[in-house]
């Protein structure tokens, strides 16, 4: 838990850059090009039909990610909730304090705009007495073209007002392959930050199995790649009747994640 703090700590607003959701974490973070109901924080250019998503994350390092999202029409909302859990505070005499419960939370809306998508965010977090708010925003784009299509985004645009942090700023790029046999390949890349997402999904009757590949670098100072940078990940969704029901599982070097999600399709 100190190291979770520490993290927060010097990368304040980095819960901004995480995607929740089975499909986006067991597609190796893919995001841009999947539509599970949660497309306020993924992509609400790719809005395909009515959907309301609940996932709960055992996410790294034993840290609560709970989700809400939901698409209808052409617009969507969702919320996140990280809590890192209890954490017991000291002086500079090495005495125990108070305890306290740092946490951050981020509501989005959004709207699908024929091919293109556009996005608000508010958030707020607090570490102990240190506290922090703000509002971002982003637009987006999907295209279908059958076999093949592509996506982009520009996200987390905007103000930290309590500490004049600056927020993750993020550009992204995605592609969707579809082949036969019900395989899907999708690849994704964000900056500035070098991330790429790789995932492969196949399709079986009711069940979707997810594979992935999540390439971010850890130090910018080594040019070569590590297995430090390399996180693995996998999932499986089985729909029953108008429900998705999902798990997916993150695996690098240091911890793993796990998600569990309930989608209703009406």
């Amino acid at each position: 838990m100190t190291l979770i703090l520490f993290l927060i700590s010097v990368n304040s607003c980095y819960f901004l850059k995480l995607s929740p959701g089975v499909m986006s974490q067991g597609l190796g973070g893919a995001s841009i090009m999947n539509d599970e109901g949660l497309s306020a924080f993924h992509n609400p250019a790719y809005i395909q039909n009515t959907k309301f998503n609940f996932t709960v994350s055992r996410w790294l390092y034993s840290t609560n990610l709970f989700s809400l999202g939901a698409s209808f029409n052409e617009n969507c909302i969702g919320l996140s909730y990280l809590n890192y859990g209890s954490i017991q505070g000291y002086n500079e005499y090495g005495l125990a304090t108070n305890k306290f419960n740092p946490f951050n939370i981020c509501l989005a809306i959004g709207r699908r705009l024929g091919p293109l998508g556009v996005s608000i965010k508010v958030f707020s977090e607090k570490i102990d007495s240190y506290a922090l708010y703000g509002i971002c925003g982003g637009t987006s784009m999907y295209l279908d073209f059958g076999k093949i299509a592509i996506g982009a985004k520009v996200d987390n645009l905007g103000k930290e007002f309590g500490q004049d942090s600056e927020i993750p700023f993020i550009i992204g790029m995605g592609l969707k392959i579809t082949l036969p046999k019900n395989f899907d390949i999708l690849i994704e890349s964000k900056m500035p930050d070098l991330e790429i997402n790789s995932g492969l999904l196949y399709s079986y009757q009711n069940i979707n199995l997810l594979f992935g590949i999540k390439y971010l670098k850890a130090e910018a100072s080594n040019p070569d790649i590590s297995f430090s940078d390399l996180n693995f990940s996998g999932g499986i969704i089985i729909q029953v009747e108008n429900y998705n029901i999902g798990y997916s599982l993150m695996y690098t070097q240091f911890s793993m994640a796990h998600q569990f999600s309930i989608i209703f399709i009406p």
